[in-house]
């Protein structure tokens, strides 16, 4: 093998591992978002607060409303 048949070798290498990690990224990734958002939310609301709900700590009264709502 000469030296121009190495490099073309390697470079052909790297395409094809590059192709098989974005392709797996594609399929994992909407996996891993849903598992992190899971988790995400598990931990916010530990005793499975609803945060609907209007907290006892304020003494009953309402959220402010949004600026111009």
């Amino acid at each position: 093998m000469r030296g121009f048949e190495i490099i073309a070798i390697v470079i052909g290498v790297f395409f094809v591992i590059g192709i098989a990690v974005g392709m797996m990224l594609v399929i994992m990734l909407p996996l891993l978002r849903a598992m992190l958002l899971n988790r995400r939310n598990r931990r916010r609301y530990k005793n499975g607060g609803d945060w609907w709900k209007l907290s006892t700590d304020d003494g009953g009264r309402r959220p402010p409303r949004w600026p111009g709502g």
